[in-house]
Formats: structure tokens, C-alpha cells, sequence
């Protein structure tokens, strides 16, 4: 359960993120008002340090599992949200390491 509510604040998190870096190209609202997506890093960062809190409690203390996985969260999230606003299609290249980060979670969530 900590392990899917951490990917769950991480997701959350990732895409907050993705969107406050990736929103210039998207909004103007964005370029208007980038200084209030400063505001916005506060409680995501907060919300970052639980999850990977909760990360570390599921891998009983181990911080390798931590970096493995919320690298791939973030892999996958960037190709989606990209995918979906800038309509950039996935190369064979792109599908094939997508499936490799795939892999790799998985090993690290059952693999301890």
C-alpha cells in the first residue's frame, strides 16, 4: 500500500512539474505568470520527500529502488504528457525503452 501511494504522490508530482516546465509552450498564462509556479514547487517538493519516504519504508531502507523508480515514473509521465500536447509520435527507439523502464519497475517491485 505505501509502495502504491508513493507512485501515486510521485505521479502527481511529476505531472505538476511537467506542466510547470513544459507550460510556456502550451499557455501563455504560463510566461505571464511563471513566478507563481515557484509557489507551486513548495508543496510538491513536500509531497516528493513523503513519497520517497514511503519508497524507503517499502525497500526496507534500500535508496537504489528509489532512484530506479522515480526515474522510470517520470520517463513514462514525460512521454505521455509530450505525447498528448505536442503530438510528438513515439519512435520504435522511444516504445522500446518505454517497455525497458517498464521492465525495470517491475524487477524492482518484485524482485527484494
Amino acid at each position: 500500500m505505501k509502495l502504491f501511494l508513493a507512485i501515486l504522490l510521485l505521479s502527481l508530482v511529476y505531472v505538476v512539474g511537467w506542466y510547470q516546465i513544459h507550460g510556456q509552450f502550451l499557455s501563455e498564462w504560463f510566461k505571464k505568470y511563471e513566478y507563481y509556479l515557484i509557489f507551486i514547487s513548495v508543496p510538491s517538493t513536500l509531497i516528493s520527500i513523503r513519497a520517497i519516504k514511503l519508497i524507503n519504508e517499502h525497500f526496507n531502507g534500500l535508496i537504489w529502488p528509489n532512484r530506479i523508480l522515480t526515474f522510470t515514473i517520470g520517463i513514462i509521465l514525460f512521454t505521455f504528457l509530450t505525447s498528448f500536447h505536442f503530438g510528438e509520435k513515439l519512435s520504435l527507439k522511444t516504445l522500446t525503452l518505454l517497455c525497458l523502464c517498464g521492465i525495470i519497475v517491475t524487477l524492482q517491485v518484485i524482485w527484494k
